[in-house]
């Protein structure tokens, strides 16, 4: 089935290979941000309120979100992960790390937490530009994610108490609402949403 999917989409002329790698660069950032919401959850945001633990565990919730649909659309497009979860998250996540000594103002955590928002909407918005009018399966799936990292970017300012009002408040946020909305993916039915 995977191989169909993958044979669209290189008709449709999207290099598959440099989709997976990208796909599963963003997999590897998802992972890595969810650990690290969980720490911050279980580390710090206890002793900075429970407004900013509850905000981080809806992150974290859509984080856990973004890398379950990244990585079913890997393996529809017939790509792969390693078995070994070191060997996945050996590579460089250098930008994923926050920067010492923030766990003691709220305010200096959630302003760098905007910083890694903004380069995962990079890494989106990449994905939406290389798969624009040829992969719309991939398409839809970056663009919801772009979506929500940027309600996720109106959530901290929310916190910080500037910037617009985020779409999403609490009972909605960790839901993922853009991404629950595409369609599961069968390549085998005809009538499915095309990739």
């Amino acid at each position: 089935m995977s191989g169909i999917a993958r044979e669209l989409v290189e008709r449709a002329g999207v290099d598959v290979d440099v989709l997976i790698q990208r796909l599963t660069a963003a997999a590897r950032a998802k992972l890595a941000a969810h650990y690290r919401y969980t720490i911050l959850h279980a580390g710090l945001a206890t002793l900075m309120g429970a407004r900013l633990q509850e905000l981080l565990m809806d992150v974290r919730a859509e984080h856990h979100n973004h890398f379950d649909v990244l990585v079913t659309r890997i393996y529809e497009l017939d790509g792969r992960l390693p078995d070994d979860l070191g060997h996945f998250a050996a590579t460089d996540l250098a930008d994923e790390n926050l920067p010492d000594g923030i766990g003691d103002s709220p305010d200096a955590l959630v302003t760098a937490l905007i910083d890694s928002t903004r380069r995962a909407t990079r890494i989106y918005t990449h994905l939406c530009e290389l798969t624009e009018d040829k992969d719309l399966r991939t398409y839809d799936l970056a663009q919801a994610i772009l979506f929500e990292e940027s309600e996720h970017e109106a959530w901290f300012y929310e916190f910080l108490g500037t910037g617009p009002p985020p779409r999403f408040q609490r009972g909605f946020r960790g839901r993922s609402p853009y991404v629950t909305r595409l369609p599961a993916s069968d390549p085998a039915d005809p009538d499915a949403p095309g990739p």
